[in-house]
């Protein structure tokens, strides 16, 4: 979503949020997310101003690619690599894609024209049509498959890919691409073992992914993109090129501290907690009062006039009297958010007021009342545009305060006046809504249902960037909002949302495209877009109006097109949907998002579609499986309960439960290399775990299933019945006697003797009550209790890279180069001597080897840990040597650094000095520690010490074993 001018206005307001990116001076980022349409389309079509501009499919895959390994490059993640491709759209979202490509095909026309009125020869070659990067379209099909390659590539032959799981969210997974993003966080965040500390880093062009950031409340949080030059010619060519390209990252934990100054006067106002994640909450409510993709802008609310601070000072003042916030981690405060547009109407009627006294002087001049739309919108820009006109009110009203304080006006006549104003305020409120949305009566009916949707859209707005979509087919029915002061009575409102099921991805294209683009289409759907008899063809109008509505850019007007009618749009795609290929067909579905991953052991050869520009890949080493994607949860509902009926289906109804199990089937076809077909019935089950022995009365036993807690979803057809397998039914125990018999040796794994061997004793007498009596011999052994609770307090601390790094002063890159080997040759760069080469790195860790230093370096599945020691020997090392570091800080990407370089002084002996390095490397302690594999888990010196003190002060106490007798 974009929000025209908020990046700028926030740029200039806050203006230390962003930090120009230097290569090998920025933070260490875990996961990197790119919201992938801003690349694709910033490739394909860099100026849209140049008519002559033509493009080949591979040079825009090509630079895709290359683009992508520049982003890595710079943010390095270590864990998680996820490339989203927006997907089809909720409805919602799809009346701004309607009216963006309705426009941008009327513009390409005209400037066809213009060009060619001028006499301009334009290529034989078609131009690149940029609504194709929409998803069920060839070229998406073909730039997925492109994408698939391109990870496999780089994961099998990047060393800096490998330990990073890459996630490919394309164009047949639904949803925005941002929000599958912050849908795939929430989802992450939801499982046991994960890091609250982990580090994002979020690419994309909009200015609301500030917005999305900032739902998260994650404490490490940045955005990249790249620099915004404001002020530009409008035809100025977009620089393409990442290595010409400056990148800004904004840190949304500094953004943070920002707002809590924005909003530190309420502190000591409000009578209740003050908490900073709901006022950025708030925040972000207020944000989307002045724009946003899904319902229009509110009247004269623009964010080039002011409307950010207005918002925040009007809700400075209310918060006090609210009693709590208005946004409740993505639902609406009805109460307290209607208190708030309450005061915050007060500018409607402030507006209205600054424009009331050119409305009078105009109505002297046309000597008629104001009371049409022409009228209004004239003294409006009169008011905007001719300072002499503010003059001029400033005249009048002086002139009104001087009549008010002559003794010939009265009482009477300021009610009169103020009567007058109210009522030009509802004329000037009605005329809106007459000539916009074209209605007769605007009665309160009308108003009521204005309120209800703008507030249905407010909260539909916040549950999709809190919690995921809330509805796929709700939009907002109307081109325009209602005035905030019509918005009112709306704290007893039930806000309900049906979740219904997102478009297939040839739906959305006939429901976005204009005919200028039916080539996109499959064939058989072509003629809905053109054919006079088609059923649909008043959506598709070849010509159309906009409105500015009071923004000053073209691209920022109104379209008004009419809305697609979901039920009209399918009725009349129902005939033709058996009329497509094969190839359509396959293009025209839903799917999970991919997980890409490194596996040495695997070995394979993967062909390229186009093999002239990416060669085949001999070994493959990635393997892949497709996940279901967190943004699709509400898609196939797994909470709803198993059926308990069934019933046979209508041909309608069967055709509907195919597209709900359409999941299903993929899953099992592609996860499991089932192919179902198609599903009639759907089981949920409970997977047996396994049995266990449970007591019962006078000594008897019996076997109690364990069933997994998870309820899974199977098609009828791949449950398999009556199958013929061993069943221990005849060696199953009946009583306690005959599965505890005396003399049976049994083991303890319960407190406080856990692993303790003893021996089933003679237990008739307690047998019928459910118990056997057990003789357990439980050695002496040391108290290990506190050694194990205190183990901490011996244990080596160890740190990540990074920690290291801030530590000492240096990058995270120095700190992981020479934890490891640095060999230096002879000679310089440009002229080496010879092929001798002395390593003088730590030599603490040892990747190829899997090996580890004990007491220096640790490594993990996902990084190298260092402990104190090593950065003691690390800083003594930048003490004694600081040379090194610099020259290897300044040529990171070299394997093989050189005597001269470093030493470059005539009196400097590079040779000594490399000889000093490794003499004190040999003497230093740690080169007498041996190293061991990074899979061994090896205690530290000091617990080992610990441990054998116990052990000899019970080998010097020991005492016979005790007997003791338990009843279980």
């Amino acid at each position: 979503m974009g929000v025209p001018k908020f990046y700028r206005w926030i740029s200039e307001r806050y203006p230390c949020l962003s930090e120009v990116v230097k290569e090998h001076q920025i933070p260490e980022f875990d996961n990197l997310y790119l919201d992938m349409n801003g690349i694709i389309h910033q490739c394909s079509h860099p100026n849209d101003e140049d008519v002559h501009f033509r493009i080949s499919e591979e040079k825009i895959f090509a630079d895709i690619f290359h683009y992508l390994e520049v982003l890595f490059r710079i943010i390095k993640p270590r864990k998680v690599f996820f490339m989203a491709v927006d997907g089809v759209a909720p409805r919602a979202k799809m009346n701004q894609q309607r009216g963006r490509r309705f426009r941008s095909a009327k513009e390409a026309e005209d400037k066809i024209k213009k060009a060619l009125e001028k006499g301009e020869v334009l290529p034989s070659e078609a131009r690149f049509d940029s609504n194709c990067i929409t998803p069920g379209t060839d070229f998406m099909a073909r730039l997925q498959e492109q994408l698939k390659y391109f990870v496999n590539s780089k994961l099998s032959t990047d060393n800096a890919w490998k330990g990073v799981n890459v996630y490919l969210s394309g164009h047949e997974t639904p949803g925005e691409g941002e929000h599958k993003i912050m849908e795939f966080i929430r989802w992450e965040n939801t499982k046991p073992d994960h890091d609250p500390n982990t580090r994002h880093c979020l690419y994309g062009l909009d200015a609301d992914l500030m917005m999305l950031g900032l739902t998260s409340h994650e404490p490490h949080f940045s955005l990249l993109r790249e620099e915004v030059r404001f002020g530009g010619k409008k035809n100025q060519k977009r620089i393409t090129a990442p290595e010409e390209t400056t990148f800004h990252l904004l840190h949304l934990s500094l953004f943070r501290e920002y707002i809590d100054y924005e909003f530190s006067e309420v502190k000591n106002k409000i009578s209740f907690e003050y908490d900073l994640e709901r006022i950025i909450d708030d925040w972000i409510l207020m944000g989307f009062l002045v724009g946003n993709d899904f319902i229009p802008h509110l009247p004269h609310l623009h964010i080039n006039h002011d409307a950010l601070p207005l918002l925040y000072r009007t809700y400075i003042s209310v918060l006090p009297t609210l009693g709590g916030y208005l946004n409740e981690n993505g639902h609406l405060n009805l109460g307290n958010f209607e208190k708030y547009l309450e005061k915050l109407s007060e500018f409607d009627r402030e507006h209205f007021n600054e424009v009331f006294v050119d409305l009078k002087w105009f109505e002297s001049k046309v000597g008629n009342k104001y009371l049409n739309e022409a009228a209004g919108l004239a003294a409006e820009e009169a008011h905007c545009k001719d300072s002499r006109k503010k003059d001029l009110k400033d005249s009048l009203c002086l002139a009104a305060l001087d009549e008010d304080r002559g003794p010939s006006r009265g009482f009477e006549e300021d009610g009169e006046e103020e009567d007058m104003f109210e009522a030009e305020f509802r004329q000037y409120k009605r005329t809106y809504y007459m000539t916009k949305m074209g209605v007769e009566v605007v009665s309160d009916e009308f108003l009521a249902n204005q309120a209800l949707c703008y507030v249905e859209g407010i909260q539909w707005i916040l549950h999709y960037y809190y919690h995921g979509v809330q509805s796929w087919s709700w939009y907002y029915p109307h081109h325009y909002a209602p005035f905030l002061s019509d918005v009112r009575n709306i704290a007893h409102l039930k806000l309900t949302f049906d979740m219904g099921k997102p478009f297939m991805p040839f739906q959305q294209l006939l429901g976005v495209l204009p005919s200028a683009s039916k080539d996109l289409l499959p064939q058989s759907y072509r003629h809905l877009m053109t054919s006079e008899s088609s059923s649909i063809i008043e959506y598709y109008p070849l010509d159309f109006k906009t409105d500015l509505n009071g923004k000053q850019q073209e691209w920022e007007a109104v379209v008004l097109i009419p809305f697609i009618d979901e039920r009209c749009l399918l009725a009349a795609m129902e005939p033709y949907n058996d009329h497509m290929t094969k190839a359509e067909k396959a293009r025209n579905r839903h799917t999970q998002c991919a997980v890409y991953s490194y596996h040495a052991e695997l070995d394979y050869p993967s062909t390229s579609t186009l093999p002239d520009l990416f060669p085949n890949i001999m070994h493959c080493h990635v393997r892949f499986f497709l996940e279901e994607p967190a943004g699709m949860q509400k898609l196939y509902d797994r909470d709803s309960p198993p059926p308990t009926k069934v019933t046979y289906l209508s041909d309608k109804e069967q055709k509907d439960w195919v597209k709900d199990v359409q999941g299903i089937t993929e899953h099992f076809g592609k996860r499991k290399g089932i192919t179902v077909n198609e599903t009639a019935v759907v089981l949920y089950t409970q997977l047996l775990t396994g049995r266990k022995y449970v007591p019962g009365q006078s000594g008897q036993v019996h076997l109690e299933k364990q069933w997994s807690k998870q309820i899974l979803p199977f098609p009828y057809q791949t449950i398999v019945k009556d199958i013929k397998a061993f069943d221990s039914s005849s060696t199953r125990f009946k009583t306690l006697e005959e599965l505890f018999p005396p003399t049976t040796t049994v083991f303890m794994v319960g407190n406080p003797y856990y692993g303790a061997m003893g021996e089933v004793q003679e237990s008739s007498d307690v047998i019928k009550e459910g118990r056997v009596r057990v003789v357990f011999t439980v050695p002496c052994e040391p108290p290990m209790e506190s050694l194990i609770q205190n183990q901490h307090k011996y244990c080596v601390k160890y740190s990540p890279g990074y920690v290291l790094a801030s530590r000492l002063g240096i990058t995270g890159y120095l700190v992981s180069r020479f934890s490891g080997s640095i060999f230096v040759g002879r000679g310089s760069k440009k002229n080496p001597h010879g092929e001798q080469k002395a390593n003088v790195g730590l030599n603490l860790k040892f990747n190829k080897k899997n090996e580890e230093v004990p007491g220096y370096t640790k490594r993990t599945e996902k990084e190298w840990l260092y402990s104190v020691a090593v950065e003691d020997l690390m800083a003594e090392y930048l003490d004694r040597f600081s040379e090194v570091f610099d020259l290897v800080s300044r040529n990171s990407h070299d394997d093989v650094f050189y005597e001269d370089d470093i030493w470059p002084g005539v009196d400097q002996n590079g040779a000594e000095r490399v000889k000093e390095i490794t003499s004190w490397l040999k003497t230093h302690p740690v080169a007498d520690i041996a190293r061991a594999s990074c899979d061994l888990q090896i205690l530290d010196t000091a617990i080992v010490e610990q441990i054998e003190e116990e052990v000899a002060k019970v080998t010097r106490g020991l005492s016979l074993p005790a007997h003791l007798s338990f009843q279980c």
